[in-house]
């Protein structure tokens, strides 16, 4: 028999943590001040949790489910689900800046590493499937985790320092996402686009054409039946 009071407490405590964690690095949040902030006692994290360290983890794992959530329920065209795509990640970076950053910096900690390993395999593996309908091959993995890098420093640079616009971040995404496609294509001539992915890339005749350099080049665009 499922305890509904007992799920019903943990979940107000990760949706409290999401908040406070958001904001806030790990050393900055008082277990004891977030308890009495939702009138509970400190002991009540532990008995869920084992502690801050677990608490920590679980909001961090939440975090990663709730934003595959919402992607995986995006449907339209492939070129519309990338910018809406691109958007829900921008705004998780802007409302959970620490948690943000915590899933995508270098870090030492083994278990935040596994689950920012997870969460960069799952994003690898959807534009694999976006892109070929399939895994990738060799050349696309190798050019997909170049790309998802990317994208973990340019948001990072842009967060830290605000220099470019929110608007740009995203036209850099974008186009590093047609290059890296673009690229693999080139390099590994066995890759096959789905119609969706290829479509996409063609709709953008003017970015083929600044990245490949040479109009012949759109010849080498394989589109699977």
């Amino acid at each position: 028999m499922v305890n509904r009071r007992g799920e019903a407490s943990r979940s107000a405590l990760l949706a409290a943590g999401a908040i406070a964690f958001s904001s806030k690095r790990y050393e900055e949040v008082s277990i004891v001040d977030l308890a009495r902030s939702l009138g509970v006692a400190a002991g009540s994290i532990s008995y869920h949790f084992g502690g801050k360290r677990g608490f920590y983890l679980a909001v961090l794992e939440g975090a990663t489910d709730s934003f595959w959530s919402d992607v995986l329920e995006m449907r339209g065209p492939a070129l519309d689900r990338l910018s809406r795509g691109i958007d829900k990640l921008l705004d998780q970076a802007e409302q959970q800046p620490a948690s943000f950053e915590a899933l995508i910096a270098d870090v030492s900690d083994a278990e935040v590493r596994r689950i920012q390993d997870r969460h960069r395999g799952r994003l690898a593996d959807a534009l694999a499937v976006e892109v070929t309908g399939s895994k990738p091959s060799p050349v696309l993995r190798a050019a997909i985790n170049g790309f998802v890098s990317f994208v973990e420093g340019v948001v990072l640079h842009w967060l830290h320092t605000r220099e470019i616009t929110r608007v740009q971040v995203k036209e850099l995404i974008v186009g590093s996402f047609f290059g890296t496609a673009l690229s693999a294509l080139r390099i590994d001539t066995d890759i096959e686009l789905t119609p969706a992915a290829g479509e996409a890339l063609l709709s953008d005749a003017l970015g083929f054409g600044l990245l490949l350099g040479s109009p012949t080049s759109i010849d080498r665009v394989e589109i699977s039946e």
